[in-house]
């Protein structure tokens, strides 16, 4: 049977605040959708804006029952104020935070800084999670039915500091806090044999170096550029760490507009992990932004490659539309990967643009797997 977890509605967006344009000093215009946090139609790239976009979720999956809860965006320009030619690429910080009738609750906010001139980059996400989860066992070719439940409280923090050395290249250093604690297993189950790394939690404190080079046009719904990300993470003893491993990843993502507001998005994954690594830090296929189609649960191991690829088009007024298709998967060795196993993914989804000027979309995607499908909600585009 396919499970489907899906937003039922979303409804009541509103702007707190829509102020400083910073190369057009007009008085903004008034209009009915403005009083729902929606800007203009007319609004044009060179008209920033800082703006507070809220929008209600209520939403029911077999895994939470009904969920209530908001989401949101927080869009800003850190320009020079003297230098009118300078262009800030926008910055900004979403939150999320819902509550389910099974008791579970996830705050979520993250944020992506640039500061006058791109100087400096910033970027960081914080989060509290209490949610049961499910342990389906180690590889790429795990069956269902070795499905466990289990329940866990996280907290997490990560912050990453980038200076820019050259024209859009970035270099830094980024540092992760988790904590996992209050496990809740099933009697009987592999997890509770102790027989799995990290099967109670534990702390994860890590240290990192990281680089960028980032040419995209917008951070938020890319029409041109590319974005590429290495980075590199040593969790240790020494920094506070229950565990000692090494991850390293790579992204990569081109982005080209062969129309107007026609876009192709291309984007590589890569994630590397070395040495005692715990099972939740461990690679996996499948999330709202790369094999949406697969519980990010479902699978994991210590390594994971996948690649996607999306169309992007308007359909009319606000409203558009993207198909996407990827494929991927986590592994131990390269000769676990096979086409057997490969997991792929196919989906389509709606866009609704709440702000022209700086391209925020609402978005709603539907991907299906070799295993059924799942439903999305979220802020901003996937990649």
């Amino acid at each position: 049977m396919m499970k489907i977890g899906f937003i039922l509605v979303f409804i009541g967006l509103y702007q707190f605040s829509t102020f400083g344009q910073d190369t057009i000093p007009e008085k903004p215009r008034k209009s009915f959708w403005s009083y729902f946090g929606i800007t203009p139609l007319d609004d044009t790239l060179s008209i920033h804006k800082n703006g507070l976009f809220v929008t209600p979720l209520l939403y029911y999956s077999p895994d939470t029952r009904w969920g209530l809860g908001g989401a949101g965006a927080y869009v800003f320009h850190l320009n020079d104020k003297k230098d009118k030619t300078d262009f800030t690429r926008a910055s900004y910080i979403r939150f999320l935070a819902d509550y389910t009738m099974n008791r579970q609750t996830d705050v979520w906010t993250d944020w992506s800084i640039f500061t006058r001139k791109e100087r400096f980059y910033f970027k960081g996400e914080f989060r509290f999670r209490n949610f049961p989860d499910k342990f389906y066992g180690i590889g790429n070719n795990t069956v269902q039915s070795n499905e466990e439940k289990y329940s866990y409280n996280l907290f997490s923090f990560k912050f990453l500091a980038l200076k820019k050395i050259y024209e859009k290249f970035f270099v830094g250093f980024d540092y992760h806090f988790e904590s996992e604690f209050g496990f809740k297993l099933t009697e009987g189950g592999v997890l509770e044999t102790g027989s799995i790394t990290g099967y109670n939690g534990g702390i994860g404190s890590a240290f990192g170096f990281v680089s960028i080079y980032d040419t995209r046009d917008n951070v938020l719904n890319s029409y041109t550029g590319q974005f590429a990300e290495f980075s590199s993470y040593f969790h240790n003893r020494v920094f506070g760490s229950t565990f000692s491993f090494f991850v390293m990843q790579g992204e990569f993502n081109k982005y080209w507009q062969i129309r107007p507001k026609h876009i192709i998005a291309w984007q590589t994954k890569t994630r590397f992990t070395f040495g005692d690594v715990p099972f939740l830090d461990m690679s996996m296929a499948g999330n709202e932004d790369i094999l949406r189609g697969y519980p990010k649960n479902r699978f994991r191991d210590n390594h994971f490659i996948g690649t996607q690829v999306e169309y992007r088009f308007p359909l009319f007024w606000r409203f558009g539309m993207t198909t996407f298709a990827g494929v991927g998967d986590v592994f131990s060795r390269p000769q676990d990967l096979t086409w057997r196993t490969t997991k792929y993914t196919v989906g389509l989804g709606l866009r609704f643009l709440v702000n022209t000027a700086e391209r925020i979309n609402i978005r709603v995607d539907y991907g299906y797997g070799a295993q059924g499908g799942y439903f999305y909600f979220s802020v901003a585009e996937a990649f």
